[in-house]
């Protein structure tokens, strides 16, 4: 069950990695390897990546929010979820009718924001609430919302370097593995592997 912390979009503690690494394998990170694979032998240029909505998934089994369903506005129910490739910047979209709400919601929900690299082998994501973002963005894209806006949408970004510098890493894949946070398994293999062959002997006795 997702806690009242989790669904106000506080800090998520409880990751449930087993059950998003899955996803991510089956249906993100081993697509794409196998289909550069066919590409590479073929001389033929992969256009790559993955859909928006593949991290809005990845996003919700990591923090256990299932979202809004089909739901207009933030993404799950209380994280907005950002993606970017080799350090680049997160773009925000608002729509001219309901632009300055949307504005408003982004402060009062957390921010999950994917970095990725290398094809997937290199994923990093941070955390940051929208509370910490108000004034460096949203007040100031509010202040730059014309009104009436004339366009269809209106974009501004949240530059990586911020995200990186302010934000707090939860997660970091490297080659479809966590690397960050060590994890219950990875812990006991590195204590493992630091046992001298005469500790590990003797402990079997």
């Amino acid at each position: 069950m997702t806690s009242k912390k989790t669904s106000e979009g506080g800090l998520p503690t409880d990751l449930d990695f087993e059950k998003a690494l899955m996803f991510f394998h089956a249906y993100m990170y081993g697509p794409l390897q196998g289909k550069l694979r066919l590409y590479r032998a073929r001389a033929v240029r992969s256009p790559g990546k993955v859909m928006t909505s593949d991290w809005e998934v990845f996003a919700s089994m990591l923090v256990k929010d299932v979202g809004k369903k089909l739901a207009s506005g933030i993404d799950l129910t209380g994280y907005e979820v950002k993606s970017a490739e080799n350090e680049g910047s997160f773009e925000y979209q608002y729509h001219k009718n309901t632009g300055k709400q949307r504005l408003q919601e982004h402060t009062e929900v957390g921010h999950l924001f994917f970095s990725h690299a290398d094809n997937l082998r290199i994923v990093e994501l941070r955390y940051a609430h929208g509370r910490d973002l108000r004034d460096s963005f949203f007040d100031k894209w509010l202040g730059e919302l014309p009104d009436p806006y004339d366009q269809q949408r209106f974009r501004r970004s949240i530059p990586f370097g911020w995200v990186k510098s302010n934000g707090q890493l939860l997660m970091k894949l490297e080659n479809g593995e966590i690397t960050f946070p060590k994890t219950t398994q990875a812990l006991a293999d590195e204590t493992s592997g630091k046992l001298r062959p005469s500790e590990s002997e003797g402990e079997e006795n």
